[in-house]
């Protein structure tokens, strides 16, 4: 595909994955921010599945601190309206095309560096913990529309994935069209009218430094995709670790003995999160 017919894909709303009426809905309430959680909570109840996963996703290691989650009212209170947001705009898309090679790895590993990113917060005390898991649930979401709209190239991509000296994911995808899964993921979240605060994290998780704000979350979005790598969930079109890290681990002051007892927990909790859970169809 030429560069200028996928700029012009990009141009329109309708070229990425549209949302049902539930799902819309619930996306249209929180960004009026009128709605209260219990009343959320009914809307949500109207999609048994997607509550259900909810549900199932507030019991995950990323809200150890929530207790046992039983109800769809628990689970919105655990994850905030941002996550949950986040939520209604990954989970359909992944899960709509689940059967496409690839779709599910990505989604196993969005989930994972979501995470390490509210780990990461959390240990750090940087930032709010529901954005740097909101990030990690996004920054990946151009891979999808990329694998969608150019299989051959994606396929290839993966076949050669694991070659030593290989390039980046997003080096070669610039590379090829010009532009990454990165932009493309930042284009997709501004339609559906998510602040700078995730927008810049999205658009600079492999190259942080670049980010004039929001830097430090940047930086710890690029440290959840890095370590999702290390601790077994890889991209499945680059399973390496990339010297963006040891970046990020600098710039954010992480010694050794910090970032191995980050890199624990970060395993530890990560075991809770299950490889195929795609219940949800919307």
């Amino acid at each position: 595909m030429e560069f200028e017919e996928l700029s012009r894909k990009l141009e329109k709303r309708e070229s990425f994955p549209t949302l049902s009426g539930v799902i819309s809905e619930i996306v249209h309430e929180i960004d009026a921010e009128k709605i209260s959680m219990e009343d959320l909570g009914k809307i949500i109840q109207k999609d048994v599945s997607f509550a259900a996963h909810l549900v199932r996703q507030a019991n995950s290691g990323a809200y150890v601190e929530a207790g046992r989650v039983s109800s769809v009212a628990q689970a919105v209170r655990a994850m905030g309206f941002r996550v949950l947001k986040g939520l209604c705009m990954t989970l359909p898309v992944f899960g709509r095309h689940k059967d496409v090679p690839g779709v599910s790895e990505l989604w196993y590993h969005s989930r994972v560096a979501s995470l390490c990113g509210r780990i990461l917060s959390e240990k750090l005390q940087i930032g709010e913990k529901d954005e740097a898991e909101t990030v990690g649930l996004l920054h990946d979401l151009g891979k999808v529309f990329l694998t969608l709209e150019m299989p051959d190239f994606m396929a290839k991509q993966s076949q050669v994935s694991g070659t030593p000296g290989s390039k980046a994911d997003w080096m070669s995808e610039r590379e090829h069209i010009g532009i990454d899964h990165c932009f493309i993921g930042s284009r997709y979240g501004r339609m559906f009218h998510f602040p700078g605060v995730i927008l810049d994290p999205i658009l600079w998780h492999h190259e942080p430094e670049k980010a004039n704000q929001n830097k430090e979350l940047a930086h710890i979005c690029c440290l959840g995709d890095q370590i999702a790598a290390i601790v077994g969930a890889p991209h499945p079109d680059y399973p390496f670790v990339e010297p963006a890290l040891r970046k990020s681990l600098d710039y954010l002051g992480i010694k050794m003995s910090l970032f191995q007892s980050i890199l624990e927990e970060c395993l530890k909790r990560a075991s809770s999160v299950s490889l195929c859970d795609f219940e949800t169809q919307s």
